[in-house]
């Protein structure tokens, strides 16, 4: 079934108007009543000197030190996949019926572990993330929309928080295991340490979760189940380069596990790794896969 119900393509492109020209050709023949389009994802750092958490885009922050550790380990992806995903809807305002961004906030991988406990500093970050960055608000102003276009998650209205996206598929996983859709196996390391895996069209095992981490795929799975549920069948997603492939494996897994037909998810993923041009991003080409169930 896997291999039958999802077909896959990949193509590479080395400039933004060729990637706009790829999406759109992945669109025209997608199912446009409801499109998403995830951009501007970013992490969470420790703000220097007053131990909060604030979002790591580059173009927020006055503080020479956060800028050298945003620029250091994502460069200018978050405001620029942002601009990208605004343009895109925008592009679409006279076509698509319901346009929204989604913003993935990655509130784990940077989050200090030596002081107060990770769980309340995140909890203190989404109770006052009330608003979007500054830069996020204006992009969204001068293209004359408002927050109003964010797709709102069940867990926050202006987010899809990646810890919540885990422990939501751990959940699901559990029940997978049980009607064998998943496979649990006991790992070789005398620990008793367990892996989730799904088993692909090619043989080969897709881990999701080790030792009781959910990786990036199983987050993925349970980000376009949420999409899906709530309505929406085509997904635009810009994802760092150094994610593309769980991303991918996440997308396929979610379109075979949850039976979600019917849908076009397209993944590009320009930059992320600290490239701090359009040049350097494009001068590495850009994948730009589809997956159609």
């Amino acid at each position: 079934m896997f291999a039958e119900s999802i077909s896959k393509t990949h193509r590479l492109v080395a400039s933004e108007q060729e990637l706009r020209t790829a999406v759109d050709r992945e669109l025209a023949t997608a199912n446009l009543d409801g499109l998403v389009v995830m951009g501007g994802h970013f992490m969470l750092f420790e703000e220097e000197g007053t131990g909060r958490l604030v979002p790591g885009v580059l173009e927020e922050q006055s503080s020479t030190v956060m800028r050298d550790r945003i620029a250091g380990r994502v460069g200018i992806f978050p405001g620029y996949t942002w601009r990208l995903s605004v343009d895109l809807i925008t592009s679409y305002a006279n076509i698509v019926t319901d346009a929204k961004l989604l913003l993935l906030i990655n509130d784990w991988q940077y989050v200090p572990t030596g002081g107060r406990p990770a769980g309340q500093l995140r909890a203190e970050f989404f109770d006052g993330f009330t608003g979007l960055p500054d830069g996020y608000e204006r992009i969204l102003r001068e293209a004359g929309l408002d927050a109003g276009s964010v797709l709102p998650s069940r867990r926050h209205p202006l987010a899809f928080p990646e810890t919540w996206l885990k422990y939501r598929f751990q959940k699901a996983a559990d029940r997978f295991v049980k009607q064998g859709r998943l496979e649990k196996r006991v790992l070789e390391s005398g620990t008793k340490d367990t892996e989730v895996s799904f088993l692909d069209e090619s043989g080969n095992y897709r881990t999701l979760i080790s030792c009781g981490v959910t990786g990036c795929a199983g987050e993925i799975t349970e980000m376009i189940s949420e999409v899906h549920r709530a309505g929406h069948r085509t997904i635009v997603i810009f994802a760092p380069g150094e994610c593309l492939s769980p991303v991918r494996t996440g997308v396929e897994i979610a379109l075979s596990l949850y039976g979600l037909t019917g849908m076009t998810v397209v993944i590009a993923d320009p930059g992320g790794s600290g490239e701090m041009s359009t040049d350097e991003i494009y001068s590495k080409l850009v994948t730009v896969s589809t997956f159609r169930s």
